[in-house]
């Protein structure tokens, strides 16, 4: 498959809001109960057929690096695609989602495509949802992107915003491929980034 086939997504958000566990519950169906902070750069993968093209995916974890500001701009490299996650019984992590954005923006750009996922809906009561909707709502807003309350627990919702992100970037991809004059230049730049990635396999990315 070409590189131009090949596209990366990230996972952002701060030490163990649950990164680690919506990748494993939405790839592999199952939650770990147990799960510890991710120490080893890992990726998952899945393929997609879209408008009768073959594209394989790969999802980037921060690996726990974020713990120790560590993830370098190797790590956004080619990214096309993130999921920004905070855990919902801790307010302040969304607020640090806030600075993920900007980070992420400044690293590949302004049209990145993402969503917000607030994770461990599981452990939440209505009174903290109510408090939290308008704030979250006001961001999402402002940041035009999406946001899906999910638990990796029980699974509410992570296949929903998968399939949302997946979705939005392959548009976007087949509307650069159509010659698109708005989205011509980001998708030259995906296409030299995946290639300089290729030719150093040992980065974490």
């Amino acid at each position: 498959m070409s590189d131009e086939n090949a596209l990366k997504f990230v996972i952002l958000g701060e030490g163990r809001v649950g990164k680690t566990s919506i990748l494993s519950r939405y790839f592999n169906k199952k939650f770990d109960d147990s799960e510890q902070s991710t120490i080893n750069p890992s990726f998952y993968k899945k393929k997609e057929n879209f408008q009768g093209k073959n594209y394989d995916l790969n999802f980037w974890d921060t690996a726990g690096q974020e713990q120790f500001n560590a993830i370098n701009t190797m790590y956004y490299t080619g990214a096309v695609g993130a999921i920004l996650v905070y855990d919902v019984t801790i307010g302040e992590t969304f607020e640090k989602v806030k600075n993920w954005v900007n980070t992420l923006k400044e690293a590949v750009g302004n049209d990145i495509c993402f969503v917000i996922a607030g994770n461990k809906f599981d452990l939440t009561n209505k009174d903290m949802i109510n408090k939290n909707n308008e704030l979250v709502d006001a961001y999402c807003k402002q940041q035009n992107c999406k946001h899906f309350y999910t638990s990796a627990k029980s699974g509410y919702n992570v296949e929903e915003a998968f399939s949302d992100l997946i979705k939005t970037v392959l548009n976007k991809v087949c509307s650069s491929n159509s010659g698109s004059k708005n989205t011509r230049g980001r998708k030259l730049k995906i296409n030299e980034d995946n290639k300089n990635k290729s030719k150093d396999k040992k980065g974490c990315c």
